[in-house]
């Protein structure tokens, strides 16, 4: 009856002590005579008799000179929450760099003997991803002259920025621009658009972003323009095929009011070649039903380019032409 009496006194204090320190956890460790190591914590140690709690075995009482006790400092909630602050330090990756992919080819090619042609074409495009987002910014130029006659003086610019909200959705912005040479001048297109959506498959080397968007049509056709609020989509695609060949693409698709509307698609199948050559296949699609055009674009490109950074390679590439 005693003994019980002792040992709820005992636990009465072991729970006054975890509430006077809520914070705090010792262990100790009881080491025998022939070393034995028994962890657990002391419960008394008064005129030479140690009671100490065994995490295995329980309570025992033994004489203080017949073993000895290690102690360990007393660690603290903010202890605890510091060191795995620093777990997460050494975790954490090198801030992400600046990736890029150029490419150019200039010749001069002759059709005949009589007829020279002078070509240009080149593009850049610069890419950064982190942990809260993904930017995107290319530019593609064409150029073509056959005897003396310019026949292509094109060029295609966008940047895109994907702001990661949490593991499944985003918000997105992009801003495109383009001019082309026609036999009745310049075709001018720009576009602005916010996007809102959700995300899927996102690991490294694969993602599908998808959602509404709106923002403002700008089209210039043979003099006439056309311009106006418009409403969406948005999808940005990355994705593993077979072998190592992968799939990217950007599409977006705005409706102006009226049923006028336009849509581009910049789709590509990739394969490395190296850790840095790759070769491609690019298609651009752009369709547009408004009151100055109604049509569609196909453009099929083989592509051979390298990256500055394969390792930071993110999202659909841009190169020119071979």
């Amino acid at each position: 009856m005693c003994r019980d009496r002792g040992m709820a006194r005992v636990a009465c204090a072991a729970m006054l002590l975890c509430c006077a320190f809520p914070g705090e956890v010792r262990a100790d460790v009881l080491v025998g005579p022939n070393g034995e190591r028994l962890p657990g914590h002391v419960i008394e140690d008064k005129d030479g008799v140690l009671v100490f709690h065994s995490d295995f075995l329980g309570r025992i009482t033994l004489q203080s000179d017949r073993a000895r006790v290690e102690r360990e400092p007393v660690r603290t909630d903010k202890d605890n929450a510091e060191e795995q602050a620093g777990r997460s330090a050494t975790k954490t990756t090198a801030a992400p760099r600046w990736s890029s992919e150029v490419e150019a080819k200039i010749g001069q090619d002759r059709g005949s003997l009589k007829t020279p042609e002078d070509t240009l074409n080149g593009a850049f495009k610069l890419s950064r991803k982190s942990d809260d987002g993904e930017l995107t910014a290319s530019a593609k130029y064409k150029y073509k002259k056959t005897a003396e006659q310019l026949k292509d003086d094109d060029w295609l610019a966008s940047v895109s920025y994907d702001r990661f909200l949490d593991g499944d959705r985003f918000l997105a912005g992009r801003l495109l621009g383009s001019s082309e040479l026609t036999s009745n001048g310049y075709d001018k297109t720009g576009t602005i658009a916010a996007a809102y959506g959700w995300r899927f498959w996102e690991k490294p080397g694969r993602f599908l972003r998808i959602g509404p968007a709106a923002g403002y049509l700008s089209l210039e056709r043979s003099g006439e323009t056309f311009d106006g609020p418009a409403v969406g989509a948005y999808l940005r695609l990355k994705y593993p095929l077979w072998g190592r060949i992968s799939l990217d693409a950007e599409v977006e698709q705005l409706n102006a009011s009226a049923g006028n509307r336009y849509g581009i698609a910049e789709i590509r199948l990739k394969r490395p070649l190296t850790e840095r050559l790759y070769v491609a296949l690019d298609w651009l699609y752009t369709a547009s039903h408004v009151e100055i055009e109604s049509g569609v674009s196909s453009e099929w490109r083989w592509v051979i380019g390298w990256s500055f950074d394969s390792a930071l390679d993110n999202g659909t590439s841009a190169a020119a032409p071979k």
